[in-house]
């Protein structure tokens, strides 16, 4: 099952994948808040002038259209060769012309009527340029905490790339063929420790968001300083883990304990300060707040929903401590038991973790988006998240 896995869905082409279903969710997003009048363009700060929701919803969908045709021709492109036994050195560089198509589409998505300065891709590139060295607009807060913090979601992905960039140029067999010799693997990028440190570097571009915004509040807004703390968290694993391929540590104790307290910390954070539940203040802090909120727009079961899937997958790895610590074999009776085994033991596995936390940050930036808008809606300005109640 395995084998069949790597050899229908190698690794770049599950880069791919991740970078279309993204966008795809992202498509999702924006026809939600369509559905249910949630001004994005707002939040976002885009002038109604230049660009309505609906002609947004249209144009992320032409996009979307065309990403997804020529990735699915390149991808039975590959397929066809490879049922076929037949290898040629060009077509190991299939998923990277994939990728850069991609992004291309995603900044330039009107190039084919040469409107190369439209809305979306000046607000793209602007963002994008502003947020990948770690500062932030203020007025443009949300848009840029929005993209750098879906960055974040994609950190598995972004090391897995370049685990398949790196590859190529160390003249790796980066896809199945016939002939293999160099297996492409990942242990090259365990050198240096490059995969642990490209995997923070998103957290590291919003530790550093933080630190600015705090630094510009002239350190009257604490907000921001415990959202750096927050973020800074997320080096705890990274460092123990370092420790122990170096053989300082001898056991995953630290990791755990490490990671207890970034997920802790992040999920209290997503519920009481992105999505302003009053959740943790009613049942631990005695308030008499409601758990939720008094005022929302989506059905209150999608909320308990967001809660429990925001709860499951920021503690995954408890899965990981309680099934793999154990005796259990993959030979286990256990459905449940055997099903968390091959999680997080096979590339099958890590490539379902990678798509739950894009489904986890699809799910949050749906609440994130509906508290902003409120917030606008009901004061006509930028207020911080936790003085809405």
């Amino acid at each position: 099952m395995s084998d069949i896995f790597l050899l229908y869905l190698p690794l770049p082409y599950r880069v791919l994948a991740l970078f279309n279903l993204g966008f795809s969710m992202w498509y999702l997003n924006l026809l939600a808040f369509k559905t249910f009048q949630i001004d994005i363009l707002t939040v976002l700060k885009i002038p109604h002038q230049d660009i309505n929701i609906k002609q947004l919803v249209a144009n992320t969908k032409s996009t979307l259209i065309q990403i997804s045709v020529c990735n699915f021709v390149n991808y039975i492109t590959y397929v066809f060769f490879m049922v076929n036994n037949i290898n040629f050195q060009m077509l190991k560089w299939f998923p990277l012309l994939g990728v850069i198509f991609t992004i291309f589409i995603i900044f330039n998505p009107n190039y084919l009527t040469d409107e190369s300065k439209s809305t979306e891709s000046i607000r793209l590139k602007s963002t994008f340029s502003r947020i990948i060295v770690g500062n932030i607009d203020t007025p443009l807060r949300n848009n840029d905490i929005l993209f750098t913090d879906t960055l974040t979601s994609y950190n598995k992905v972004f090391v897995d790339f370049l685990v398949y960039i790196s590859g190529l140029f160390l003249g790796l067999d980066v896809l199945p063929n016939p002939e293999i010799k160099n297996e492409l693997s990942k242990s090259h990028m365990e050198i240096y420790n490059l995969d642990l440190l490209l995997a923070n570097f998103p957290s590291a571009l919003r530790l550093k968001q933080c630190l600015s915004e705090y630094h510009e509040s002239k350190g009257q807004n604490k907000t921001h300083l415990l959202n750096a703390i927050k973020y800074s968290t997320s080096f705890l694993p990274t460092f123990c883990m370092i420790l122990k391929r170096a053989g300082y540590l001898q056991t995953d104790v630290a990791w755990y304990f490490s990671s207890l307290i970034n997920s802790s910390y992040s999920f209290y954070w997503d519920i009481s300060n992105d999505w302003n539940f009053g959740f943790f203040h009613k049942h631990i802090m005695g308030s008499e707040l409601p758990a939720l909120r008094k005022k929302m727009i989506y059905d209150i079961k999608f909320y308990y929903f967001a809660i429990f899937v925001d709860f499951q997958l920021r503690f995954i790895w408890l899965y990981k401590l309680h099934f793999l610590g154990s005796s259990t074999t993959l030979n286990s009776t256990s459905l449940i038991s055997n099903f968390f085994l091959l999680l997080f033991t096979t590339e099958a596995g890590h490539f379902t973790v990678e798509i739950l936390e894009l489904v986890r940050r699809w799910v949050w930036v749906f609440v994130k988006v509906e508290v902003e808008h409120l917030k606008m809606k009901n004061t006509g300005e930028d207020i911080e998240l936790q003085n809405l109640k």
